[in-house]
């Protein structure tokens, strides 16, 4: 009887203290993820923003594996790209006229942000087919393609914050989701030996 009773005194005790621990390890784990994700070597590529930017996200932040975290990630990359294509379409279309110039870059990242927004989703359907060599592709081009709507801003030497604001995000996102990609793909190559 006294070992039973000790048995239910230790777990009255000592339960709330395994739930709390196994709580922070799989923080802790989520933790790791998205640092090892941020860990880019890169000019210009702010680490810190990176961690913020993905925990900003509960999304995000509250995935447990690597796999939701992907998944999370292209989801919450492919939604700004969104946004900033509807505000590309819709400058253009409202201001588009006023100048030449601005017109003729509005036009051009229009086109780079329709890809951008389908190479997100390209990426989220390789990544649930467990396709990531082709998920890792899809996301590097919808970097690329953010990139050439910024360089069509700055090669006629105008600049437009919301849009800067916006490829750098898909910067963020997409090379960050590279990342978790690869560690998928290397998870995926070491089992299969």
């Amino acid at each position: 009887m006294s070992s039973l009773r000790n048995i239910s005194i230790f777990s009255i005790f000592f339960s709330p203290f395994f739930l709390l621990l196994a709580s922070q390890t799989k923080a802790n784990f989520n933790s790791n993820l998205i640092e090892k994700s941020c860990t880019i070597y890169k000019p210009n590529w702010d680490f810190m923003f990176c961690i913020k930017l993905l925990n900003s996200d509960p999304k995000i932040s509250s995935t447990q594996n690597p796999f939701d975290l992907a998944i999370a990630i292209i989801k919450a990359g492919n939604s700004h790209a969104s946004k900033t294509q509807d505000y590309i379409n819709k400058k253009h279309s409202h201001e588009g006229g006023t100048s030449l110039v601005v017109s003729s870059a509005l036009s051009e990242c229009s086109k780079w942000y329709g890809g951008v927004v389908g190479a997100f989703v390209a990426a989220l359907d390789d990544v649930q087919e467990k396709k990531f060599q082709s998920a890792t592709d899809h996301v590097e081009s919808s970097n690329d393609f953010a990139m050439n709507c910024e360089e069509a801003f700055a090669s006629r030497n105008v600049q437009d914050d919301e849009i800067s604001k916006g490829d750098s995000l898909v910067m963020y996102f997409s090379l960050s989701v590279g990342v978790i990609i690869n560690v998928l793909g290397e998870a995926i190559n070491y089992t299969t030996f």
